[in-house]
């Protein structure tokens, strides 16, 4: 990966969107990190087990247009939270989900799930 431009210096991991997507965060990326965060959608916060204040939220995933706006202020905002660890939720890849899940992968350097 050439360039991994507005990445978090915190280390995060991309979630790949999908039917196990929420029990893959829940059982196997936080239990295993205690101080971390979720940057992930409006939809999911009440089924991801981290305390309110460290979940970060895009937005709707129904409304990508808002998750691309979302993007680079809530991958600031992982490192302003102090975290050992973050956990990115991802989209569909196509149409304008192409573009997030590029910038996204970019972030994770390549740490995807």
């Amino acid at each position: 990966m050439k360039y991994k431009h507005y990445a978090p210096k915190t280390k995060c991991i991309l979630v790949e969107s999908g039917v196990n997507q929420i029990s893959k965060i829940n059982n196997d990326l936080i239990p295993k990190n205690n101080n971390c965060c979720v940057l992930g959608f409006v939809e999911d916060k009440d089924y991801i087990n981290v305390p309110e204040d460290r979940f970060i939220s895009l937005g709707s995933k129904n409304n990508l247009g808002e998750v691309s706006s979302n993007i680079f202020s809530g991958l600031r905002q992982i490192d302003r939270l102090n975290c050992d660890f973050a956990v990115i939720e991802g989209v569909e890849e196509k149409n304008l989900g192409l573009s997030i899940m590029n910038r996204l992968v970019r972030a994770c350097e390549n740490n995807i799930i």
